[in-house]
């Protein structure tokens, strides 16, 4: 990556994105961007009551329908950056809407870019199909992050593997 400018983006609900991303930008000494939703609904998977439901209900149907969520505009231009790493939880095997929005509005700006994701299931390869035919080009390295692992702190090495392919 020697040379190469590099952007990692994500969009995270229960934190697990966000603390693979931090460990991402660190290790390649990129700039990092939260992906935000212009109208959040807190969401934990684990979580309870019935706010939490309705909103995690709200979130998985539209991730599941292939819809965008109204996202803010991003601080950084991926335009000028050689590589974009795109982070992502993953909802019921798809895209959550933020992401999706994310992907669509600055594609085209995209030189190259690769995905990972977070989530229960620890492969999840479905949802790199999804994102690179959202984003019209394939990436540079994937990489699926296992949650629990995540949340235990045990997922470094996978983080080097994944830069390591970049």
């Amino acid at each position: 990556m020697e040379g190469k400018q590099v952007l990692v983006v994500f969009h995270s609900a229960s934190g697990n994105t966000r603390k693979v991303a931090e460990a991402i930008a660190e290790a390649l000494a990129a700039n990092i961007e939260q992906i935000r939703e212009v109208n959040p609904r807190p969401v934990d998977i684990r979580g309870k009551g019935q706010g939490n439901f309705l909103n995690m209900g709200r979130v998985v149907f539209a991730a599941i329908a292939g819809r965008a969520t109204p996202i803010e505009e991003a601080q950084h231009d991926p335009a000028g950056y050689g590589l974009v790493v795109v982070g992502t939880p993953v909802y019921a095997g798809s895209v959550p809407g933020p992401v999706r929005a994310y992907i669509k509005r600055y594609r085209a700006d995209f030189k190259e870019v690769a995905f990972f994701c977070t989530g229960e299931d620890p492969n999840n390869a479905g949802v790199f199909e999804r994102l690179e035919r959202i984003c019209g080009k394939a990436p540079r390295a994937v990489r699926a992050f296992h949650a629990p692992q995540v949340k235990a702190g045990e997922f470094l090495p996978q983080v080097e593997e994944f830069v390591a392919g970049l």
